[in-house]
């Protein structure tokens, strides 16, 4: 069984999203996938590549860790993809590195991220 490699939300912080999480704020749901992780990772680069200033950082055969820049305060955000190839999900976590509240910018980000990677 795979073990995803990233951590929960903080519990104090409304500024984080992931579907390892349990709590109803920070709780996304992941992404059923049949394709193989190869597919999967090419549809996460070209959903990605629909976003401004964003970088891949790190990658490894079934990791990815991106990070967003806000647009005029230059903010960091740091994402992370997962496959899960033994339940055949792709786990996500997006998470502000400041502050406490994202006005649900995270959850808006992956909202748009998952109806980008379904439209491939």
């Amino acid at each position: 069984m795979d073990k995803v490699p990233f951590n929960h939300c903080p519990s104090n912080k409304k500024n984080c999203v992931s579907t390892i999480d349990l709590t109803s704020y920070h709780r996304i749901s992941p992404i059923p996938i049949e394709e193989s992780s190869e597919r999967v990772k090419e549809k996460i680069h070209v959903a990605l590549a629909h976003f401004d200033q964003t970088e891949v950082k790190e990658e490894t055969p079934k990791y990815i860790h991106a990070v967003f820049s806000t647009k005029f305060l230059k903010f960091k955000d740091d994402v992370e993809f997962y496959i899960d190839e033994y339940n055949h999900l792709l786990h996500i976590r997006s998470a502000s590195r400041l502050g406490y509240y994202d006005f649900k910018a995270n959850r808006k980000r992956i909202d748009r991220f998952k109806h980008l990677f379904h439209s491939l």
